[in-house]
């Protein structure tokens, strides 16, 4: 088999149809040899990546997902509002709360400790490039990866400053290709070249959907690229109602819509029989 990757895209609360498409994935069987994500994909593939490549495992991340709200990652204070607008901070939400959940659910302290080599790409401010994070603590690495700019405050890491790199590479085909992979699945949270039909109204909504506009791009273009270096396998991100990245309202709807979609997909892909299930198989207790 050739060196296969798993690369998992950002995309905030729509990360939970990664949930879908990973049970689609182990229910055949398939496995990662590495894993490379950025932002809301780096918390799931470090949740993957020190436990067996499983469907139970899926299941478990399921229930992690149906227990999260909004305030669990987006925990808006009036202090924190007031300093951003007026200057005195450089983010809008205290990142104290996404430490607390990774650090519950992720097993290993460093990244170079996960039984399944992980990568993720985070953005260095002080030298405006790109960093792949491979090695080093494994919270301050997850959170930095997952660190959206003007929202949560950037991580200090050494001499470096570091942001969300899905700012720049939000589904990160182009680093899956440098180390090797010659098979990429890729779960994004966003079928490429699809707009969303409904523009969000609140701030926060707004500036996350426009920088889901932005990032949508690169992703058609990357796909463009790289097809001729790795074979490419790209998931369906079904999310038929339009949820919102900042909405966690949904999420039970948003992995049994990914695993059905994945599953269909996948049959497909390889001629084979459909796998018999229901689509509510991910998201039972």
């Amino acid at each position: 088999m050739p060196p296969t990757a798993f690369v998992l895209s950002g995309g905030a609360s729509l990360g939970a149809l990664q949930v879908g498409m990973l049970h689609a994935l182990y229910e055949r069987r398939v496995v990662p040899d590495l894993l490379v994500a950025t932002s809301a994909g780096a918390l799931n593939a470090a949740f993957v990546a020190s436990r067996p490549q499983t469907e139970a495992t899926a299941r478990e991340l399921g229930h992690v997902w149906r227990e999260l709200q909004r305030e669990d990652i987006f925990p808006v204070s009036m202090t924190a509002l007031l300093g951003g607008l007026c200057g005195r901070r450089d983010h809008l939400v205290s990142d104290r709360a996404l430490r607390r959940l990774i650090g519950r659910y992720v097993d290993f302290e460093d990244l170079a400790e996960a039984a399944i080599p992980l990568h993720l790409v985070a953005f260095d401010l002080n030298e405006g490039c790109e960093l792949l994070l491979s090695d080093g603590p494994a919270i301050d690495a997850v959170v930095a990866a997952a660190s959206i700019p003007g929202v949560f405050p950037p991580v200090r890491l050494a001499d470096r400053c570091l942001i969300d790199g899905g700012v720049v590479n939000n589904t990160p085909i182009s680093h899956a290709v440098e180390l090797g992979a010659e098979r990429i699945y890729v779960l994004p949270t966003q079928d490429p070249g699809r707009t969303p039909a409904r523009v969000p109204k609140g701030a926060l909504d707004a500036a996350i959907h426009g920088l889901s506009l932005l990032i949508d791009r690169r992703l058609e273009a990357d796909i463009a690229a790289y097809s001729q270096d790795a074979e490419l396998i790209v998931l369906p991100a079904r999310n038929i109602t339009n949820v919102q990245p900042t909405s966690f309202e949904h999420t039970s709807r948003l992995i049994g819509e990914a695993l059905y979609a994945a599953r269909a997909f996948l049959t497909r892909a390889d001629g084979s029989s459909p796998l018999v299930g229901r689509t509510e198989d991910a998201i039972a207790a």
